[in-house]
């Protein structure tokens, strides 16, 4: 007999100008509502395409993301035979915001998004068949280290995309000591000046960061434009001093991950500098792949860059055995 449903407060899922499911993925999505302390957050349980499940992806999103923007990705791994947990961190997507201001970025350290994950997990854990695999993309690949690292989370794997362990323009010394100082200064939950991202509100296509896919962009720009509700501006001080120690404590805590791990980079990243995920695999000694030619979001580029994401993905759980 399947095991029932957690009797949690169930959550709504936002689809821009009525767009449908995933057909695949439809009748087998439910999110929820529950409460780490005072705090709400959304968490979303996929279940496999099949009624033994290879396993259990515990996943992490990246920062402004939310759960409606992995339901292609979602789709993939169902259909490969996994159950998916996500969580929206706090601050994020229809999690509670933590700020007067909906719209700030901020947290005043990185524990506390991966003890919310922590928490998520074990709230589900009777709907997570084993092994475990954690996952995060960017922001969410920090997050799961951390979590991991600090005993927070236990997974038998890891696989993060693109994660953020070296950022291009944030990490000199001179940035660091004034990030530092105004977030000292009081300054910890004023915004990062001189971002292009003003207001929650995605840039154009033409020379976002992110994709060269240009109807995966619009489709994830469609959620901000159309539900002020998730919305996310520019990183504060504080998020960004926050960041920095989290990176650095993953980083100097390479060599104590003791799991099996696969690091993808994005070859084209104007982000996350792939030599740093290239750099923490060694160190970790996980595996390391890089496709060559993508931008920072792996699950929203083209076809063929997602396609050897996935390629790469597929092979190291084949050689995991799982």
């Amino acid at each position: 007999m399947p095991t029932p449903l957690p009797n949690f407060e169930e959550a709504e899922i936002v689809l821009p100008g009525g767009r449908a499911l995933p057909a695949a993925l439809e009748p087998r999505l439910n999110t929820y509502y529950i409460h780490n302390g005072d705090v709400r957050l959304r968490v979303m349980l996929a279940t496999a395409v099949t009624d033994t499940p290879r396993g259990s992806i515990i996943f992490s999103p990246g920062r402004t993301e939310f759960i409606e923007k992995y339901f292609e990705t979602t789709t993939d791994l169902i259909q490969r035979g996994f159950n998916v947990l996500m969580v929206d961190p706090r601050g994020q997507g229809l999690s509670d915001r933590i700020t007067e201001d909906p719209l700030k970025s901020y947290i005043p350290n990185f524990q506390v998004y991966a003890d919310d994950l922590a928490f998520a997990a074990e709230e589900f854990a009777p709907l997570l068949p084993k092994p475990h695999i954690a996952m995060g993309h960017s922001m969410g690949g920090t997050i799961v280290l951390q979590s991991i690292l600090s005993g927070a989370l236990t997974p038998d794997t890891v696989i993060c995309s693109a994660p953020m362990l070296g950022l291009f323009d944030l990490e000199t010394p001179l940035l660091r000591a004034m990030i530092v100082m105004f977030s000292k200064l009081g300054l910890a939950k004023k915004n990062l000046p001189f971002q292009r991202q003003r207001s929650g509100m995605p840039i154009p296509f033409q020379g976002n960061k992110l994709t060269s896919d240009k109807d995966r962009y619009r489709s994830w720009a469609a959620y901000f434009q159309s539900t002020p509700r998730l919305r996310v501006g520019q990183p504060t001080y504080g998020w960004i001093r926050a960041a920095l120690a989290s990176m650095a404590y993953v980083n100097r805590n390479a060599d104590n991950l003791k799991i099996p791990g696969l690091m993808l980079g994005a070859g084209a990243d104007p982000i996350v500098d792939p030599a740093s995920v290239e750099k923490f695999a060694k160190a970790a000694g996980c595996e390391y792949a890089v496709v060559p030619g993508a931008l920072h979001e792996l699950f929203l580029e083209r076809d063929p860059l997602r396609d050897e994401a996935f390629g790469q993905m597929d092979a190291f759980l084949d050689s995991q055995k799982i």
